[in-house]
């Protein structure tokens, strides 16, 4: 059987994996990394940002020749990814979600794509759900006026298929080929050293979600273009640090105004941002009159509700700065 490869004096990539109070999830990833990448030189650097339940003391106990750092605040995916950044050396970073585990080799696989395809700069692969079913959101096309109505008005949920209503999540892309793309997720994302410094990294403006799509988009700026091989393939649980769905949304919507507010032309920036509040307004009618004919979506409406009614919040972006 051949060494595990980390800790290695001369890694060809480092590894960053940024925790918040998931233990359990944070340790299966780990203990994929280690079973699944035996081709590739590594250095695993975890970030626990401040977690409650033990978290960084029960990944010491475990895998004690690992890089931890134990961050006294939690500062975020931007922050904490940016903080164990600092902590590597080699030619390539791999961002790797806590809730997330490496099936067949994908990090080698995932490496050796982006060393015959250096040019792309970003590189991500193929990610599912528990039951090994496709999971669609491993990229996306940059928002626009065309996405944000078809979203607003269902039109991407009525025809997922679509390579028009559902261009926003390539809709029509079976995930079975090589294809650029203009956003890589951040759960399985990884890059040049020389283009992460050029960048400094990740935008800590964004708390969370949205800034593996301001680092992109402005990596495209720069001639770089994203690009997704199928041979790479990650389990992706989605969300685990997440309390509820409607804080989950509120900092999504907060990570989509950002980027608008970054990235849209001066006179697109009112119209994106209404289009967001129309998706919201539907979904949370939508999500009302269900829960007249079936009580048991009460629930669901209630959170619609909240984000709703967070609109002002949300609206701003994150230039409000990050939630407590």
């Amino acid at each position: 059987m051949k060494p595990k490869l980390s800790s290695d004096t001369d890694p060809q990539l480092d590894i960053i994996i940024v925790s918040y109070n998931t233990a359990a999830l944070t340790l299966r990833a780990i203990r994929s990394v280690y079973e699944q990448t035996r081709d590739t030189r590594f250095k695993l650097i975890v970030v626990d940002n401040d977690s409650h339940d033990q978290s960084a003391d029960k990944i010491a106990e475990a895998f004690p020749d690992l890089t931890l750092i134990r961050s006294p605040n939690n500062t975020g995916f931007s922050g904490g990814n940016n903080l164990g950044a600092r902590y590597s050396c080699a030619d390539h970073i791999l961002l790797l979600n806590p809730d997330t585990v490496v099936l067949e080799g994908a990090i080698d696989r995932l490496y050796q794509f982006a060393c015959t395809h250096p040019d792309n700069g970003i590189w991500g692969g193929i990610t599912l759900n528990n039951d090994l079913g496709l999971n669609t959101h491993n990229a996306w096309a940059r928002l626009s006026t065309l996405t944000l109505f078809f979203s607003a008005f269902g039109l991407s949920k009525l025809r997922p298929h679509s390579c028009l209503f559902n261009r926003h999540n390539y809709g029509c892309w079976k995930r079975d080929s090589v294809r650029e793309v203009d956003i890589v997720q951040g759960c399985f994302f990884m890059t040049r050293r020389d283009l992460w410094e050029q960048q400094g990294g990740l935008d800590e403006s964004f708390f969370m979600y949205g800034e593996e799509a301001d680092y992109c988009l402005k990596a495209i700026e720069k001639g770089y273009q994203p690009v997704i091989t199928p041979d790479a393939r990650i389990i992706h649980h989605g969300s685990a640090s997440e309390a509820s769905f409607s804080g989950k949304m509120i900092k999504l919507l907060k990570g989509k105004v950002e980027l608008v507010q970054r990235h849209s032309r001066w006179w697109e920036k009112p119209l994106h941002k209404g289009l967001l509040a129309l998706y919201v307004l539907n979904k949370t009618l939508g999500a009302s009159l269900q829960a007249i004919v079936r009580p048991a979506n009460k629930a669901t409406a209630a959170e619609w509700k909240k984000v709703w009614k967070a609109r002002k919040a949300w609206l701003r972006g994150w230039s409000d700065g990050w939630p407590v």
